[in-house]
Order: C-alpha cells, then structure tokens, then sequence
C-alpha cells in the first residue's frame, strides 16, 4: 500500500489500520473482510473492529442484503468536508478557549464531547442538578435528540427531576411552543429575546460550569469547568435575560394554577 496516502490519511484523523483498510476499498470499490485481509495483511477480527469504527465516523458503510457481509468507501471527499466543518467549528470556538485561564491561576478543566452518547450524558447530568441558566434552542437540540424536550418536561413534572431554571432563548414560533410547555412546570421561567430569531449554540450554566455545545449539523460540546470563567461570562447572559420578554403560562392554565408574577428585574432563581 502507498505509505504516502496512508501517512496522509493518518494526518486526517485515522489510525493507521482505519488507513488501510480505507484505501483497500477504495481500491476494491466493494470488498469482504476477506479481501480486505488479503490486500492489508490485517487479521479478520482487527479488520470488523475497524469497519465498525469508519462505518460510525461515516467513511464506511455496509451494503445490504448480501448474503456476505461487504463493504464499500465513501467518496474521499467525505473526508475533507468533516475537515472543513471541524476546522470551522473550532474557529467559531477560538475566542472563548482564549479567554480561559490565565498565569499563577489554576487552569480550568475541559472536557470535549463529540459524540450523541457524550453530550446527552451531559445534558442528563445539567438536569439532575438544583439549578441553571440556559441560553438555547430547544427545537434545534429536539432534531438532534427527538422527543428529548418532552421526555424532559415530563420527567420535571412527574418530580423525577428536581430542576429550577430560567431559559432564555430566540423569539420565533417553534421556540414559543416549546417554551409554552416549559413554564408549565413549577420552578421553570422562560423569556424571549425580541431582536434574535436563532440561537445555534447552547450555552448553560450549572455549577461551577459552563456547557457550550454547537447546535449545527454535526454538534459538539465543550464544557469548561471553572468559578473564574463562569464568574466573567455569566454576567453578559445576566444583561441578556434582563432585556427578555417573560412567557407566562396560558391563561385558562394561570386560572387554575395562579403563581406570583416574576418581577422584571428579578435575576436570581426562584
């Protein structure tokens, strides 16, 4: 195999064995495990595992309905285009990874997610917490993770969850329904911020944290763990839920439920 095409591949984020078995169906077009052991040398078990691998990461896939498994690559320009959107990614996060940290302090704790299983597992644990501030767009995360705001919503109401929060998000009609059902909930207060109609990035604040997760076509989240860097920014989200239009809860429901009206200056948590 061609060490120049293998190195270049391994540069692009595969492993060496991902390289190999990449370029040997490239060259097949389709292949079995088996052909693919004969041109790379790898052994069966080491090749499925890899397959497995390119097939999640979206450079593989299997071809159905055959009665032997096979396989076959997807155009290399596939790989360029997860390039170009990662590179673009962290470009739109640059500003806010150079803020952090600063000398003689301690450094803040990062922790980079971008798989579903990693961000939803930081989103269930945002939830189990007293409380949190959330800037997002909860239509956006819904197409990412269907049916994920009601199962969430129904897990508040049913007291499975804790939660007391304020969400701040875009003035458009998919985010008033939601928000509709959100201030519902007891301990849920929700504003609307006029002059913006999208929200692409999530931030929240819970903790000591803050979870910034990009809500583009592929979604990655990065949670920066600090009392410094929450302290700093947290405040500019304070100016924006100041400036947002409350959404009270439907008339015939604050008939039957009356609350206390949020005063509008009001920043701290119920």
């Amino acid at each position: 195999m061609d060490k120049d095409l293998i190195k270049l591949l391994e540069n692009s984020g595969f492993t060496e064995k991902e390289a190999q078995v990449y370029l040997a169906l490239l060259e097949l077009s389709q292949g079995t495990v088996t052909q693919i052991s004969k041109l790379t040398g790898l052994k069966r078990p080491i090749i499925y595992v890899v397959l497995e691998g390119l097939i999640k990461r979206g450079y593989v896939s299997e071809i159905p309905e055959r009665k032997i498994n096979t396989y076959h690559s997807m155009d290399p320009s596939v790989i360029l285009k997860k390039l170009q959107s990662g590179a673009k990614n962290f470009a739109e996060m640059l500003p806010i990874l150079r803020t952090l940290g600063s000398k003689g302090k301690k450094r803040p704790k990062i922790v980079y997610h971008d798989t579903r299983e990693g961000i939803w597992n930081i989103y269930e644990d945002i939830v189990g917490v007293d409380d949190a501030f959330f800037v997002s767009s909860y239509h956006r995360i819904d197409r990412h993770f269907p049916g994920a705001v009601d199962f969430w919503i129904d897990g508040l109401k049913k007291m499975k969850l804790d939660l007391k929060a304020r969400h701040l998000m875009a003035d458009i009609p998919e985010e008033r329904k939601i928000a509709q059902k959100i201030v519902q909930v007891k301990g849920q207060h929700v504003r609307v911020l006029n002059d913006i109609k999208d929200i692409s990035i999530d931030f929240t604040f819970y903790k000591n944290r803050i979870a910034i997760t990009s809500l583009g076509e592929e979604p990655f989240m990065v949670v920066i763990e600090s009392d410094e860097v929450v302290k700093s920014l947290k405040p500019i989200f304070e100016i924006a839920w100041e400036k947002g239009t409350e959404i009270r809860k439907d008339k015939d429901d604050r008939d039957k439920n009356p609350s206390p009206e949020i005063p509008k200056g009001r920043t701290r948590l119920a």
